[in-house]
């Protein structure tokens, strides 16, 4: 069985890895506790654009977990960091939530209201999970694409795994879109894209192991990355997949076992 100190980097999930809706996945909170004692470098890599790095560090920091928020990589900065260096200052619609918007003004982004899209003031149109999400908000965004705004998603995530069930993702949302509009996003930033992975290794060297809970996202980002992988049952992914991927390490309850 794979263990986690084999690897000089994780890239660690954070929905249905350290929690789960509401609830907190100790077992797994320990087994990272024990890897950070012990010297192995954690980037904490989710597809969930909602927050930001810095308060996902905060809350990180208070399960005992000693991150900064540089350690933090969501798709919301990635999205973001992407636009900013193809267009730079652009003027961007945004279609999430607070993470999102506060990723694109970091990256010097111009964040635009409703009004200024409709009236033809948007140069791209970011989509993440949007728990608001309004009809006025998709018609926003759906005229800016139909004017050319650059489609970018932070992810395409189906649905959100929850303790008490599922929830339907930003996947969802950029379909709403993609079937209004006729176009697919040019640009998908969170995992699977290799691109994320990038992001989390920059300035990071020796091996690194995914560690998620889903086939879908964090064993592909592997997969297309060239990195091992290791899938923890406490998330989406219930029981061992049936067929093993190549990169995949091993399959756990939880992450206590390969500590």
């Amino acid at each position: 069985m794979v263990k986690l100190t084999d690897y000089d980097v994780l890239l660690v999930d954070l929905d249905g890895v350290v929690w789960l809706g509401g609830q907190v996945i100790w077992d797994n909170v320990r087994a990272l506790q024990l890897a950070l004692k012990s010297g192995v470098d954690i980037v904490f890599v989710t597809n969930n654009s909602t927050r930001t790095r810095r308060y996902y560090a905060w809350k990180l920091s208070r399960l005992g977990l000693d991150i900064q928020p540089e350690s933090v990589v969501t798709s919301g900065y990635a999205a973001a960091q992407w636009l900013a260096a193809k267009r730079p200052g652009a003027n961007v619609y945004i279609v999430g939530e607070e993470g999102l918007a506060a990723e694109a003004w970091a990256a010097g982004l111009n964040v635009v209201d409703v009004s200024e899209a409709l009236a033809g003031g948007a140069d791209a149109v970011v989509v993440g999970l949007d728990r608001l999400f309004t009809y006025q908000k998709g018609r926003a965004a759906l005229r800016s694409l139909i004017r050319g705004a650059l489609f970018v998603a932070a992810n395409e995530d189906h649905v959100l795994p929850r303790h008490d069930g599922l929830d339907p993702g930003a996947g969802a949302v950029v379909a709403f879109l993609e079937r209004a509009s006729g176009r697919r996003p040019d640009f998908v930033a969170g995992k699977p894209s290799p691109y994320i992975a990038e992001l989390a290794l920059h300035g990071r060297n020796g091996r690194a192991l995914v560690v998620g809970d889903r086939l879908d996202t964090d064993v592909e980002l592997a997969a297309r990355s060239g990195l091992d992988a290791l899938l923890v049952l406490t998330g989406l992914t219930r029981e061992p997949p049936s067929i093993k991927p190549p990169v995949l390490r091993g399959v756990v309850r939880t992450l206590l076992e390969a500590v």
